[in-house]
């Protein structure tokens, strides 16, 4: 009933004395708060040693089936066995990243980014690999998708500007992460065991150089000088006598590594605050995160092409050029800047006539049959655009041979340099050889065809991209059938026939 003074002291309040701005804390519907236990399930805080073994980890399922292809050529004997150190290195360099960098960091903003990085670079090897086959298998393109998987997986687990910031690992792997480079950087300098293990002595100095951004600039120097010295006198005065794998492991890996931790020491000794790693919170990161990095390695894994190399290959007796009057061979020695010092490269000349075209018996032949394999889908004659090598099969053809050729139909100086190939590999006797049949498409005989020529970055990288770049057709043209029967007849004077080849293991 009210008081005197009017105020209610039992009942109901009318509604007309409570006021909005007053209204109690018990009628305002209560904000949902997540469970402390939930949120710990759903985002996680790890540390950064954790997280890039969670890199290490996916990068190894997604991608573990290339890296047993690349150590099995290494044990074959490729001049590709650096690769095989590449990815200790890409780590090593990424030690010299201690600290965060400033700034907030947005989940998902960085699947965002991470997400259109992956799917814009696998579609450009994609389509870069469509339009020049061959090519793209000399380069060993693919092996860029690791590249690009490591580069999202890091965007996911440390952000965005984490790896920005890491823009020199990122130029390390590019340059490194195919063959190509390389192996025409050694073979500038000969093509030697002596060169390959020095041109391993100095990607391994590059490496230490870049780990060291804890220091100056001075002592990365010096550090990296000395690297190289110490692997570079590894390789002068074992290199011969423990094989090629082992010297790019200790020269193009143990070495480096030594330096690296050698130099984060010093650094650490004379300077402990600027070596010491900054501890700033690096971006929290919810389970579904790491799921969803788990599926796509998996995805990566099933769906990553290999290339299956034959586990045989087709036999002839040594002396095959003998039995087919194969006689005064003209050799190229720049070969064995390329496929070693013990290897050989000869050619057979074959007259044309009025109605014959000339034709040409090239032989490779080196005793490392993953040498031969290195550059499968080589083209060593001049060609005025990426060309593609196509499987062919017939009655005199060998076992896994393939044709390519130019365009005729395309020319326009009306030089008669086009030629049509057919190539395959085979061992004869001890050794393995490439063996190509060339053939002028010039019909009265009276051009012969074009000899073979080192490959460069001009021809690989520097042509091939500004045709691309130019979109031109790709159109392979017509070869008359005179050039085919040519090829044909030439390689019946010494292919073995298809039912009585013997076959072996292409690795005795």
């Amino acid at each position: 009933m009210p008081h005197a003074d009017g105020a209610v002291i039992s009942g109901h309040a009318p509604a007309s004395t409570v006021s909005t701005s007053e209204t109690p804390a018990a009628v305002v519907a209560p904000q949902r708060r997540s469970h402390p236990v939930v949120a710990a399930v759903r985002d996680v805080d790890l540390p950064g040693w954790q997280r890039v073994l969670a890199v290490v980890a996916l990068s190894a399922v997604a991608y573990s089936a290339s890296y047993q292809q690349i150590l099995a050529d290494a044990i074959a004997g490729s001049r590709a066995t650096y690769l095989v150190v590449v990815p200790l290195l890409l780590a090593m360099i990424a030690t010299g990243y201690r600290s965060t960098p400033r700034g907030v960091s947005d989940s998902e903003s960085d699947w965002i980014i991470a997400t259109l990085l992956g799917v814009a670079g696998m579609t450009v090897i994609h389509l870069l690999s469509a339009r020049a086959e061959s090519l793209a298998g000399l380069w060993r393109l693919q092996l860029l998708a690791i590249v690009v998987w490591l580069a999202c997986a890091v965007a996911v687990m440390f952000g965005v500007r984490h790896t920005v910031r890491m823009w020199a690992l990122w130029v390390f792997a590019i340059c490194f992460a195919t063959p190509l480079p390389f192996i025409l950087a050694t073979a500038g300098l000969g093509g030697s065991d002596l060169a390959y293990g020095l041109v391993t002595a100095t990607v391994g100095a590059i490496a230490v150089f870049l780990a060291g951004r804890c220091t100056t600039v001075r002592r990365r120097l010096v550090a990296a000088q000395g690297c190289y010295a110490a692997a570079g006198a590894f390789v002068v005065f074992a290199g011969d006598h423990v094989g090629r794998l082992p010297t790019v492991l200790v020269a193009g890996g143990l070495i480096p590594v030594a330096a690296t931790v050698l130099l984060a020491r010093l650094a650490k000794a004379s300077n402990p605050v600027a070596a010491a790693p900054t501890h700033r919170s690096l971006p929290r990161r919810p389970l579904t995160s790491l799921a969803i990095l788990g599926a796509t390695a998996v995805a990566l894994l099933a769906t990553t092409p290999i290339a299956v190399r034959p586990t045989t290959m087709p036999t002839i007796d040594a002396n095959w050029a003998d039995r087919a009057d194969l006689t005064a061979p003209t050799s190229f020695p720049f070969v064995t800047d390329f496929l070693g010092p013990q290897s050989t490269l000869v050619r057979y000349d074959l007259p044309g006539s009025a109605v014959v075209p000339a034709a040409a018996v090239d032989v490779m032949t080196t005793p490392d049959p993953a040498a031969l394999d290195d550059f499968a889908d080589a083209v060593w004659y001049p060609t005025s655009r990426p060309l593609d090598y196509r499987p062919i099969t017939g009655p005199s053809v060998p076992l896994g041979a393939r044709v390519i050729h130019t365009n005729a139909d395309a020319a326009t100086d009306g030089a008669g340099r086009d030629w049509y190939a057919v190539t395959w590999t085979w061992r004869a006797g001890a050794l393995n050889q490439r063996v190509t049949v060339v053939v002028s498409q010039t019909i009265d005989g009276d051009q012969t065809p074009p000899a073979p020529q080192p490959l460069s970055l001009v021809h690989t990288a520097v042509r091939p991209a500004l045709w691309v770049a130019r979109q031109q057709p790709s159109a392979d043209g017509t070869v008359d059938p005179r050039v085919s029967q040519r090829a044909t007849q030439v390689m019946s004077l010494f292919a073995p026939p298809a039912d009585v080849a013997a076959e072996a293991p292409a690795g005795d």
